[in-house]
Formats: C-alpha cells, sequence, structure tokens
C-alpha cells in the first residue's frame, strides 16, 4: 500500500513537460572555455577557498538535474569469449559505440527516464529545448544536465550527439580545443560481465576550477540561475586526480552554497549552520549532492581513502559496490565493533520482514565508519543480491537533508533496507552502466520527492494522510532497481524499449515486478 500510494505522488511531482528532440548545432570547438575569470556577486563566497566562485543562483524552487564527472566514448565489444589464456585468440560477436563514464551513463539514463510522449529526434521545431546556449532554466522543463570535459575531435562529437538523441542538455559541457575525448575499450563477456581498457585523456587534467567556471558561464548567460537543480551528482574522483581529497571537498561545499537557497528571501545563500538550524520561519531549498564511486584502487588503500575521505561530510548520498567499500574502511574498526554489526546485523528487507543481513559483518561496520565521517545515506551494489540501502544514526546529519522537494531528512536513522535484482527473463545481459543506472534512479526519487511539495498536491486532490505520501527507503530502493534492471536488459538499454519514469512507476503500482534474481 505504501508503494502504491507514494509512487502516485511522484508522478505528478517530477513529471516533466515534453519538449521535441531536436539535435543543435555543437559548441564552438575552436575556442577554449575560459575557467580563470569566473566571479561571484555573492559575499559569502569571498572568503572560500575554491578559486572561482560561481554567481549568485536566483530561484523559484529546485528543478532539474545536473550530472557532473567522468565521460569517454565506449567501444563495447559485445559476446566476448573468455578462454583464460592471456594469449588466446578471443572471439566477439559484434562492436558497438555508446556513452560511457558516470556524467554520460548518469545523464543518458536519467533523460531517457523523463523522456515521456516527445517527438522523434530530427524535429528543429525547438531547438533550445537541448539546451543551447543562454537556454531559460525557467521554461518548466525537467532538464538533465552533462557537466564534462571533452576535446574537439570525432570522439566527443559522437558523445555529444549520443547525450541529444537522449534528451539531455549539452550546454554545460566544456570543449577543450588542447585535449583529446577519453575513450575505453569494454570486451562484454558472454555472461553479461565486462572488461575496461580506457585512456582517460581530458579527465585527468578536467579540474574543480574548470567545473565551477562552466556552472559560473552558465549562470551569466542567463543573468543568474532562475531555477537551481534539484541535485548535483558527480561521479569517479578516484579517475580524476584533480577532483579528489580537498579539491573534491570544495568543489562540493561551492555548489551546495551556490544551489542551496532560502525560498522566501531569494537573495541570500544558507550556510551550513542555518541548515541545521530548526527555523520555521524559513522554508530551504538544499541541492541533494550524490556521488559515485569506482576506480577505487586496492592497490594504494592509503590514496584511496585520502581522494573521498575529506569529502565525506558534504556527500547526501554515496554509491559504491562491496569491493569499494573494503577499501575504504577504516582501519581503526575494532573487533568489537565488528562484534557488534554482527549481533545487529538485522536489516529490513523488501517485503518488511527482518531477516539476517546480507552483508557481512565487517562491510555493515565499514558503512558505518563512512557514517561517521559524514555522509547521510549509502547505496551499497551488491551485483546479482541486488543493493543495499544504508541511512545515517546520526538525525542532526539527516536534517541536513531537509529541503522543499524531498523527504528523505525524515527517514528512519540507522536504518538499513535490502532490495533484490530482477531477472531479465531473456537472457541478453549486458550489467555495463547497472551500478550508474541503479544511483540515477535512486537520486532522481530522493531529489523529487516529499516535503512541502507533497502537501500541496495532497491539499490539492483532497488527501488528507500526508504520511501516506512519503516516500521510503524501500520505495527508492525498488525504483532504482527497477532503473537498473531495464539498464541490463541488451534490447532496451539504449533507450529503443525503454520504460520512462512513469512507466516504471506504474509497474511498482500495480505490483507487476519482475521475477527476483536468485
Amino acid at each position: 500500500m505504501m508503494v502504491t500510494n507514494a509512487i502516485a505522488a511522484i508522478t505528478a511531482i517530477i513529471s516533466p513537460t515534453p519538449h521535441p528532440l531536436s539535435p543543435h548545432t555543437a559548441p564552438n570547438t575552436s575556442l577554449k572555455m575560459s575557467t580563470t575569470t569566473a566571479t561571484t556577486n555573492d559575499s559569502d563566497n569571498s572568503n572560500d577557498d575554491t578559486p572561482n566562485g560561481i554567481a549568485t543562483a536566483t530561484h523559484r524552487g529546485g528543478k532539474g538535474i545536473i550530472c557532473a564527472g567522468l565521460s569517454c566514448l565506449d567501444l563495447q565489444l559485445l559476446g566476448c569469449t573468455r578462454s583464460g589464456s592471456d594469449e588466446a585468440i578471443e572471439r566477439y560477436d559484434r562492436a558497438v559505440h555508446c556513452a560511457g563514464g558516470s556524467s554520460s551513463m548518469t545523464g543518458t539514463t536519467l533523460a531517457l527516464l523523463l523522456r515521456e510522449d516527445k517527438p522523434i529526434a530530427g524535429n528543429r521545431s525547438n531547438e533550445a529545448s537541448d539546451g543551447g546556449e543562454g537556454s531559460s532554466d525557467d521554461d518548466g522543463e525537467e532538464k538533465v544536465r552533462i557537466l564534462t570535459k571533452i576535446g574537439p575531435d570525432h570522439a566527443g562529437n559522437t558523445l555529444l550527439e549520443f547525450y541529444r538523441k537522449a534528451g539531455a542538455s549539452t550546454e554545460l559541457i566544456l570543449v577543450d580545443s588542447e585535449v583529446q575525448t577519453s575513450m575505453a575499450v569494454l570486451p562484454v563477456f558472454r555472461n553479461g560481465k565486462r572488461g575496461c581498457f580506457v585512456n582517460l585523456a581530458c579527465n585527468d587534467g578536467f579540474s574543480a576550477e574548470e567545473l565551477l567556471g562552466r556552472l559560473n558561464h552558465h549562470c551569466n548567460l542567463n543573468g543568474g540561475c532562475v531555477s537551481p537543480p534539484r541535485a548535483f551528482l558527480f561521479g569517479y574522483p578516484h579517475l580524476m586526480p584533480k577532483m579528489q581529497g580537498d579539491n573534491l571537498r570544495s568543489m562540493l561545499e561551492q555548489v551546495r552554497r551556490t544551489y542551496s537557497k532560502d525560498i522566501e528571501n531569494d537573495n541570500e545563500t544558507i550556510s551550513n549552520s542555518d541548515v541545521n538550524t530548526n527555523n520555521k520561519n524559513n522554508r530551504h531549498h538544499r541541492v541533494l549532492i550524490g556521488v559515485d564511486l569506482n576506480g577505487v584502487d586496492g592497490s594504494d588503500v592509503d590514496a584511496a581513502r585520502a581522494a573521498l575521505f575529506p569529502a565525506l561530510s558534504a556527500i547526501d548520498i554515496l554509491h559504491l559496490n562491496e569491493d569499494e567499500a573494503k577499501v575504504l574502511s577504516s582501519s581503526s574498526l575494532h573487533q568489537d565493533d565488528e562484534d557488534e554489526a554482527s549481533s545487529k546485523g538485522r536489516t529490513e528487507t523488501k517485503n518488511g520482514h527482518d531477516e539476517s543481513s546480507p552483508i557481512a559483518a565487517p562491510i555493515q561496520s565499514q558503512l558505518r565508519s563512512l557514517h561517521q565521517k559524514g555522509c547521510a545515506i549509502i547505496l551499497l551494489s551488491l551485483g546479482s543480491q541486488g543493493s543495499y540501502i544504508s541511512i545515517t544514526p546520526d538525525p542532526n546529519r539527516l536534517k541536513q537533508l531537509s529541503h522543499s522537494s524531498s523527504c528523505a531528512s525524515r527517514w528512519t536513522p540507522g536504518m538499513q533496507v535490502r532490495v533484490p535484482a530482477y531477472t531479465i527473463g531473456h537472457g541478453e545481459v549486458n550489467a555495463n552502466g547497472a551500478g550508474d543506472a541503479l544511483f540515477a534512479g535512486f537520486c532522481l526519487v530522493v531529489s523529487s520527492w516529499g516535503g512541502d511539495a507533497v502537501r500541496r498536491l495532497c491539499a490539492k486532490r483532497g488527501g488528507n494522510d500526508v504520511n501516506a505520501w512519503e516516500l521510503t527507503p524501500e520505495v527508492a530502493g525498488t525504483f532504482a532497481s527497477l532503473v537498473a534492471w531495464q539498464r541490463c536488459d541488451a534490447r532496451t538499454r539504449d533507450g529503443e524499449g525503454m520504460r520512462s519514469a512513469f512507466d516504471l512507476m506504474d509497474m511498482m503500482k500495480k505490483g507487476d515486478l519482475p521475477e527476483i534474481l536468485k
């Protein structure tokens, strides 16, 4: 019943205005975008340790999502054999290109999910809808904007076309004439697993200053950001040497300060301390910040931790897998901590029943160590076993999630939920990007659902039970698992035949879920 009622709420809240998918002229590739002249009109940012601030954003509530971070053009070799010998001649069935990397995978997944009843690509009746330079933020659309760095080459232009075909905006992308676009070769084996060989190229030099400069450039073109994003999602810091550690922290904090606003006074930015207060006279928009991990190197544990730990307090949702959790776990945890986790290692499963946790006690301790460093919500990928959602036990940290479009701040501190993975009946599986899709789906619902928007919707529809409309970790996890499920389906993963977010919600409402993967 909770799933059914909650789905009705999110369907109404995040329903986008349909718009044409029309390719437009690529950004000027002969010009290297300046990242050294960004300025700020916000006096609160004058002492910030980030070199480039972002112009003050006025707003009328959060709208849209920015997907930032690593990108590359993937060459997937599908149906690869794997004999086990380094010198064996392996075979593959066919080769396809796709948009790879966190910003690409997350951005195109979200854009495809939000694409509903839109004209086919090629309809040029409204080219600005694709997010050309200077397009307005206040046009009623739920835009997904990709923020990454590419070169003025064939691979970069191919990425731009993939983004536009999916319906994502390319207006924030930095085209640098002095770099090459990153490329990767991914053998996708017949069991659905994959390998990866990558030249990170432009990602190696993509800096926090450049990223903030693109946001500032966009705000300046529009005379200030009329509506800030509901969520800012950043991916793969361990593969981006200039956005790690303190640089990652200061960049995320700058984004937070710029896009978190007092709704009743659009000219003031809320500080971190302001968000923690219980001022009932003000309503806040606080942008949700999510970080997706990949490339965490277990051969240098200290470096892997140093790349992330300074930024954990700025991260609302952290997505990682079990191997990454093991590498990042704090060595200061004592055996009695693990024993306590083992004795208390019980979690609520999707059907609401209490049973032994599907993850080992040391992993639970590792998740707790990440919470202790400030992360609010952890989304742990378990592969074929689904996913595991862990909520911080600190109620004050959860309160920091309170903003106009999310009710995650009201989740139960310390709650843990397991959600299963689903079977692809016809057996044609391509798991590349499954984690990105899980992360995208989870952040979509958490950033889009709850707060005053729910109350207004209830009042408009004559409803009285506000609690019946609230999002739960179980519902968010189930939706995310469905997004990953169809991303792993080799027949629908690239858009054709892919269900929209609203189709997936309808499946949940009707209880028409796929078979659970055993």
